[in-house]
């Protein structure tokens, strides 16, 4: 069970503290005679996520010599993302923005979180399959079963995950057996999409596939996958959500605490 905290933060030079007895927890936002910051900034707009991953998203500040950096956190929905301290950590596939916000002069900016549903797929549910074997590229690093654990490389019909890439290495050559599943014998646009484990972002490939049931190269001419500085990020449209920085925020900010 947990209870939920409101406090204002009132646009006053002085400290506001407020001092959670029975938890034991002390917050304290703090201006006046510190240090203060004339821009405090998440570096990223989207983060991407698998459910189970964790991040910690990173903040500057300006002045970047400043010494106070505390920064607090809240998601606008626990149920897809929350925080434990400063890391985020993915719960259930969905959209939702984080929001930071500092200890001194109540600076704050946002971020989109998008988090993808588990990379597993039951090929009990589909009937046919076709096979893609490769060579991968990703920015000027070509995987072999050594290097590829910073890796997932995912076969898609629209959102639906239909196949996963698997490093392998015969005859001393390094290539990626994709097995993608399908419901129909032939038709689905399939595309391929990378996600960065640890660095909390994912990119397209630029290839177009069409299941048909047969093999996409072999291993005497594997078909050549490639991501480099031109590649898409596979993110929201942020114009659409009419997103960005937060311009408004309410100056009452909510704190779920646990019960103890």
């Amino acid at each position: 069970m947990k209870r939920k905290l409101s406090f204002v933060i009132c646009h006053l030079s002085f400290s506001v503290a407020l001092l959670l007895g029975a938890c034991g927890e002390y917050f304290q936002f703090e201006s006046g005679d510190l240090q203060t910051a004339s821009w405090m900034g998440m570096s990223r707009q989207v983060v991407t996520l698998v459910v189970g991953d964790r991040y910690c998203v990173p903040v500057w500040f300006v002045p970047d010599t400043l010494t106070n950096r505390t920064v607090y956190w809240e998601s606008m929905d626990d149920a897809i993302a929350t925080f434990v301290d400063d890391t985020l950590i993915a719960r259930s596939a969905g959209l939702t923005r984080a929001i930071a916000f500092t200890a001194v002069d109540r600076l704050r900016d946002t971020c989109w979180v998008q988090v993808l549903p588990e990379m597993y797929v039951s090929p009990g549910n589909y009937p046919y399959e076709m096979m893609i074997y490769a060579s991968v590229d990703i920015h000027g690093t070509r995987l072999t079963p050594d290097n590829d654990s910073a890796y997932v490389i995912g076969a898609f019909v629209g959102d639906e995950l239909r196949g996963i890439g698997r490093m392998r290495q015969e005859h001393g050559i390094d290539y990626m057996a994709m097995r993608v599943y399908s419901p129909f014998p032939q038709g689905e646009e399939i595309s391929l999409r990378c996600y960065y484990r640890g660095q909390a972002r994912a990119e397209l490939f630029p290839d177009v596939f069409y299941f048909d049931g047969n093999h996409y190269g072999t291993l005497s001419d594997l078909y050549p996958l490639v991501l480099d500085d031109s590649a898409m990020p596979y993110e929201p449209d942020i114009d659409e959500l009419q997103s960005g920085r937060i311009v408004e925020e309410p100056d009452t900010i909510e704190v779920v605490l646990p019960d103890v």
